[in-house]
């Protein structure tokens, strides 16, 4: 079994290696385990008619399973308030540089969920990673939400339900350049964004950014520069 496993000073939070390759199934870490290997390999990993480009639906899960980089927590029951998820996500902000792989290259495809198998209510989910996302940014990482019926669409099919899921979970993962549409609301993102990727920001990125720009130079803008 994998042993390598560190945990959270205020839950006692251990992520363990989803796909470590002692564990077979997943089995061990929780009876829906092995739900999440397959919604990882059979939907993140595959392309998707709807989602508006070529390629699988998240670019970097494959690499990461690849490398044995996603990690994975379960932290079981319907009573699970506020207070707690936050704690949780507290203890995932401390613990995710200390997760193997902590070197480049291979570290900048880690990831860790906190998956809830039994919420069947999200609006803590949402609020938690609301409230949590710019000291997330603050490190050049991203905190985004997962649950079953989100409708957070994606970046280039805005019909397309991209954090769909069939369980809720916050994941927790590096900061990418393709990351800039979900960081435009903010002018504190906006900048950390900038200061990370504006040597290689993707062309489409670039003229996104440019597109709104120019389109309304003078009135507040969709992306949040204004300080809104």
């Amino acid at each position: 079994m994998n042993t390598d496993r560190i945990a959270g000073t205020r839950t006692g939070v251990a992520p363990a290696n989803l796909f470590a390759p002692d564990v077979a199934t997943g089995a061990d870490l929780h009876p829906r385990a092995a739900e999440l290997r397959r919604w990882a390999l059979e939907y993140l990993c595959q392309p998707h008619p709807d989602l508006g480009r070529p390629g699988p639906v998240c670019p970097y899960t494959s690499r990461a399973i690849a490398q044995r980089c996603l990690w994975a927590s379960f932290i079981p029951g319907r009573d699970i308030h506020r207070e707690r998820i936050t704690a949780i996500v507290d203890d995932l902000y401390d613990l995710f540089p200390a997760l193997p792989p902590r070197d480049e290259p291979d570290s900048k495809l880690k990831a860790v969920l906190a998956v809830f198998p039994d919420l069947t209510e999200y609006a803590d989910i949402e609020t938690v990673q609301h409230d949590q996302k710019t000291r997330f940014v603050e490190r050049g990482l991203m905190v985004g939400q997962f649950y079953p019926g989100c409708t957070v669409p994606g970046l280039r099919n805005p019909g397309f339900p991209a954090l769909d899921a069939p369980l809720p979970m916050l994941a927790i993962r590096h900061m990418a350049p393709t990351d800039f549409p979900f960081l435009s609301t903010r002018h504190e993102w906006v900048d950390f964004y900038l200061k990370l990727f504006a040597p290689a920001i993707p062309r489409f990125i670039a003229t996104t950014m440019s597109d709104r720009l120019v389109r309304a130079p003078d009135a507040p803008d969709e992306l949040g520069l204004d300080g809104r």
